[in-house]
């Protein structure tokens, strides 16, 4: 990464995270040590089995923080959500834009997933070098670093897309990472979880370190590799690899009989020191109106019941043009889990692929599943005489609401983009968001990243 200063804390094992302040390059050349606690300088210079332990479920909270908070804004910018707090006031920056370097969810998505992608460097030195490892213990931490990280980088280019991403940024912090391009960056990470998979496969019946209660079921090398099979085959999917898809999805835990909420899942909890889901904030988040006014009926006249459960009808909010009195029944409190990925999307996610392989029947079927189990809908036909595309982005949207951003990625990745509602004449949809400020100051400018984006 091209940040010199560096203060790491280490947290205590109610969060179990190794926490960045990430400052830009500025005059300063030197990484400053955390002077109160050696923890990291421990992990850099002689790893313990206990602290490498802590660093590899600090990944966890650095992968929650970074999940909730690009659900939170590729939510908004896709019309998923609104934040029509008068107080809060982000909404204009959001819709009416100008997007630039310096605004504050660039700087949060780019920072906080380059410091999983850091600290997943840190963890992957230290498993080579610890003392008191089995081989496999240190095979089974190189792939749930390796899996981490490349969850981490797909955020990113998920966000940044046709703009490209550093990726090779375990170099010196005075180095400047090169910038490869979307198709390059999507080939890394699957050579990441591909590299991940063998060393979880050598890894022994047991990590040597716990995973929280959100991986129940996930929590061994073996079980593991399952979640991991799942990445790549959302990663694989954003990049058109159909074939790769379907290869990841048989060995993954897609199963169309077992619940839809089986998965991997990011835990915040009330606990004092932790975190509660910021998804959940009565203060700030209503649904776009579109959940309800665009969802389709069921044969009783009534919605899809996807958007019955996902949102009520409370009080009314408004600002810039937008109004809703939708608020959000999922997360329906403040220590509600945030789904890494669970069966839902993956049954979806082998249905796109199929469809890109031409394959319609079985996309169909699959799409069936989901419209019967989750939205209560009555099958449709195989042959299916409407657009099939159409139809599977609308299973996708619902059955995903306000997890991860799904309608703005899809909608791009479909050229649908212009689709999404703009309410007011001057409000505006993003194609992509721009590097954060630093990373700019570093590159000079030097990177298409850098111009900031004004919408369409």
């Amino acid at each position: 990464m091209n940040q010199l200063l560096r203060i790491r804390l280490v947290r205590g094992l109610g969060r179990l995270a190794l926490l960045a302040l990430s400052l830009s390059p500025a005059a300063c050349t030197f990484d400053v040590p955390d002077f109160n606690n050696q923890s990291l300088q421990g992990l850099q210079q002689n790893p313990t089995p206990s602290g490498v332990a802590t660093a590899a479920q600090g990944l966890l909270i650095d992968a929650r923080d970074m999940a909730a908070e690009h659900a939170q804004d590729l939510g908004i910018i896709g019309r998923e959500a609104l934040n029509l707090s008068v107080s809060n006031g982000t909404l204009p920056t959001y819709i009416i834009g100008p997007i630039n370097t310096g605004v504050f969810f660039v700087i949060f998505t780019w920072r906080g997933a380059y410091q999983g992608i850091r600290d997943a460097n840190l963890l992957l030195h230290a498993a080579d070098a610890v003392s008191g490892f089995t081989q496999a213990e240190r095979e089974a931490t190189r792939g749930f670093a390796k899996t981490m990280q490349a969850y981490s980088f797909l955020h990113v280019i998920v966000e940044r897309d046709t703009f490209g991403i550093p990726v090779d940024v375990d170099i010196p912090a005075t180095d400047v990472a090169p910038v490869l391009d979307k198709t390059a960056v999507y080939a890394r990470i699957d050579q990441l979880l591909d590299q991940a998979q063998v060393h979880l496969q050598n890894g022994g019946p047991s990590f040597p370190f716990r995973l929280t209660s959100g991986f129940a079921g996930f929590n061994t090398p073996s079980t593991f590799l399952m979640v991991n099979r799942a990445i790549k085959a959302r990663t694989d999917v954003y990049s058109n690899n159909w074939s790769g898809a379907l290869a990841a999805l048989g060995a993954s835990f897609l199963d169309t009989t077992a619940p839809l909420e089986l998965g991997a899942y990011h835990i915040f909890t009330n606990n004092s020191g932790d975190e509660t889901n910021p998804l959940f904030n009565l203060s700030y988040f209503w649904a776009h109106p579109s959940i309800l006014s665009e969802a389709q009926q069921r044969a009783d006249g009534t919605p899809d019941l996807r958007a019955q459960q996902k949102v009520y009808v409370g009080a009314t909010g408004t600002l810039i043009g937008e109004t809703s009195n939708l608020r959000f029944s999922n997360p329906s409190g403040p220590a509600d889990r945030l789904a890494l990925i669970r069966n839902e999307e993956l049954i979806l996610l082998r249905a796109e692929a199929n469809l890109g392989l031409g394959n319609r029947s079985a996309a169909i079927s699959d799409i069936n599943v989901i419209r019967v189990r989750s939205g209560g809908l009555p099958t449709i036909a195989d042959p299916f005489a409407g657009d099939l595309l159409e139809e599977l982005l609308y299973q996708k949207r619902y059955s995903l609401w306000w997890e991860w951003g799904h309608r703005w990625a899809d909608a791009r990745h479909y050229g649908k983009l212009t689709e999404l509602p703009r309410d007011q004449p001057d409000h505006k949809i993003f194609e992509v968001l721009p590097y954060e400020s630093g990373e700019c100051f570093a590159r000079q400018q030097a990177a298409k990243g850098c111009t900031g984006v004004s919408g369409i």
